[in-house]
C-alpha cells in the first residue's frame, strides 16, 4: 500500500530534491518496516524498469548513470531486497521489482496529478468563489459574467451573496467573500477594478403630468415626491441624485426612502412618487429604452419611445455618467 502525503512531482534534474512519501509494507508479500522514499527516486526506478537499461534511463531522468545507480541501490536498501537482476547480458526485474513497479508507477502518477490540481487551484480553475453583489449589480452585466465564468470554469462552485455596498466592503475586508460588485465610495484599502457606469433613468407613472412631455428637465421635478434609497445603503447613488437637484438650485422632496430598487419601481407604479433606477432594472421591468442616450447634469431628460407609454410606469432617458 502506498501513501501520498505530498503535492509535488518531479520531471527533470532541476526537481531532484528529495520529497518524502511513505510506503508501508508489506509490498506484495515482502515483510519490511516502514520506509521513507521520495518521488524522484521512484521515478528513477520506473524509468529503469521500463527501459531495462541504466544509461538510457539516466538520460531520460537527466541524471548521470552513477547518480541513477546510487538512487536504485538506496531504494533497494530501503525496500529490503533487490529490485533488479544485473549481469553482463543486461538488466531484468526481480519478482519483487515486478511487484513493486505497479505501485511505484501509480505513486509517481498520483504525485503529478496532485501537483496539477494544486496549480489549477492557484490559477482559480477549481475550488469555490464567493461572489458578493448589490441588488442593482445583478440587473447589469453580472448575470452574463457569472454565466460565462461558469461555462469556462465548470469545476469552480460560485456562491452568490446579496448585500448592500457597505456590508460587501466589510465582507471583503474580513475575507468572508472573495469578490464583490459594489458601488463607491469605499473607505477601506481594497484592490479595485472599475466597471462601466450604468445609466440611470427616471421612472414615473404613465398617468403623471410629465409623462406626455417629450423632454423632462430637472427643474420640472421641483416639488415632486421623490423615492430614494437610504444613503446608508447606497451612498453613491444618493449623493449623485442630491447633487443633480442641488446643481439646479432645487431641494429634492424625498417622501420615502426605499430599498431595494426593484421595490422602488413597484412604488412608482402605485403612484407613491418618482424615482431614479438603473437602466438594467428598467429594462428588466420592460419599462424603459435600454439604449436611451446619456446626458450630463443640467441637460434635459428625453422621454423613451412611444411604445413605453402603454406601461403602468414610464422612464425618461438616461441621466448622467460620472
Amino acid at each position: 500500500m502506498i501513501l501520498l502525503p505530498c503535492w509535488r512531482s518531479f520531471e527533470n534534474a532541476a526537481d531532484a530534491d528529495n520529497f518524502p512519501i511513505a510506503i508501508l509494507s508489506p509490498v506484495i508479500g515482502i515483510s519490511h518496516q516502514e520506509a521513507v522514499l521520495d518521488i524522484r527516486t521512484l521515478a528513477c526506478f520506473v524509468a529503469v524498469a521500463e527501459d531495462l537499461h541504466f544509461r538510457r534511463a539516466a538520460e531520460r531522468m537527466n541524471l548521470t548513470q552513477p547518480a541513477l545507480s546510487q538512487r536504485i541501490r538506496v531504494l533497494e536498501g530501503e525496500v529490503g531486497t533487490d529490485l533488479f537482476e544485473r549481469d553482463r547480458r543486461g538488466v531484468a526485474l526481480t519478482p519483487a521489482g515486478a511487484a513493486f513497479l505497479g505501485p511505484a508507477r501509480e505513486a509517481v502518477l498520483h504525485a503529478g496529478m496532485a501537483k496539477a490540481e494544486a496549480l489549477r487551484a492557484v490559477r482559480g480553475e477549481i475550488g469555490r468563489l464567493r461572489l458578493g453583489f448589490t441588488p442593482i449589480a445583478f440587473y447589469g452585466v453580472l448575470p452574463e459574467a457569472v454565466q460565462a465564468f461558469r461555462a469556462r470554469y465548470a469545476q469552480v462552485d460560485v456562491d452568490l451573496i446579496e448585500m448592500s455596498s457597505p456590508l460587501l466592503e466589510a465582507a471583503l475586508a474580513s475575507g468572508d467573500i472573495d469578490l464583490g460588485v459594489l458601488h463607491p465610495p469605499l473607505s477601506r484599502d481594497l484592490i479595485i477594478h472599475s466597471l462601466p457606469d450604468e445609466p440611470f433613468v427616471l421612472a414615473l407613472p404613465a398617468t403623471h403630468r410629465l409623462a406626455k412631455q417629450p423632454v423632462i428637465r430637472v427643474a420640472d421635478l421641483a416639488g415632486e415626491p421623490l423615492l430614494l434609497a437610504p444613503r446608508a445603503i447606497g451612498p453613491s447613488i444618493y449623493d449623485r441624485v442630491i447633487a443633480l437637484f442641488r446643481g439646479e438650485g432645487i431641494s429634492p422632496r424625498i417622501v420615502q426612502e426605499v430599498t431595494p430598487m426593484t421595490t422602488l419601481v413597484g412604488l412608482v407604479a402605485a403612484g407613491t412618487g418618482l424615482g431614479f433606477v438603473t437602466s438594467g432594472i428598467a429594462k428588466a421591468a420592460g419599462r424603459a429604452s435600454p439604449t436611451a442616450p446619456s446626458c450630463r447634469r443640467r441637460h434635459p431628460y428625453r422621454s423613451p419611445p412611444h411604445g413605453a407609454r402603454r406601461h403602468c410606469r414610464r422612464a425618461a432617458s438616461a441621466s448622467w455618467r460620472s
